[in-house]
C-alpha cells in the first residue's frame, strides 16, 4: 500500500518541443516530480503493441525528465505515441498506489 498522502501523477500539459526532419519531440508535463522508483515503473513499463514505421515499432521509449516525459516519435505517430505514454503513466500509478514502488516512498513534490 502506497504511504498516506499520495497522489497520482497526471499530465497537466502536452506539447510539441522541436521537430527534427521527420520526427517531433513531444513534451507531456506532469502535476509532480515524480521520485526515481516511479519513474523506473513507467520507464519499464511493457510496450504497447506498437504498428506502423519501422521506426515506430522499434524505436526507443519515453524519458522521464524532472517534472515531464520527453520523446522523440515519427510525426506520423504522435498520437500513438500519447496513448502509450497516458498507458504507461497509468501503470506507474497503480503499481505505486499498491506497494509495489515501496520502500522509495511516494514521488517528490514538484
Amino acid at each position: 500500500m502506497s504511504e498516506p498522502g499520495w497522489q497520482d501523477i497526471e499530465i497537466v500539459q502536452r506539447a510539441t518541443c522541436r521537430e527534427v526532419g521527420e520526427r517531433v519531440e513531444i513534451e507531456w508535463r506532469l502535476s509532480a516530480r515524480p521520485g526515481l522508483e516511479w519513474a523506473a515503473i513507467f520507464q519499464m513499463a511493457d510496450e504497447a503493441h506498437r504498428s506502423g514505421t519501422l521506426e515506430w515499432v522499434r524505436g526507443g521509449s519515453p524519458d522521464v525528465l524532472a517534472d515531464a516525459v520527453r520523446w522523440f516519435v515519427p510525426g506520423d505517430e504522435v498520437d500513438d505515441a500519447d496513448a502509450e505514454v497516458r498507458r504507461r503513466l497509468a501503470v506507474a500509478n497503480e503499481r505505486f498506489r499498491h506497494g509495489r514502488g515501496q520502500p522509495g516512498g511516494p514521488p517528490a513534490a514538484g
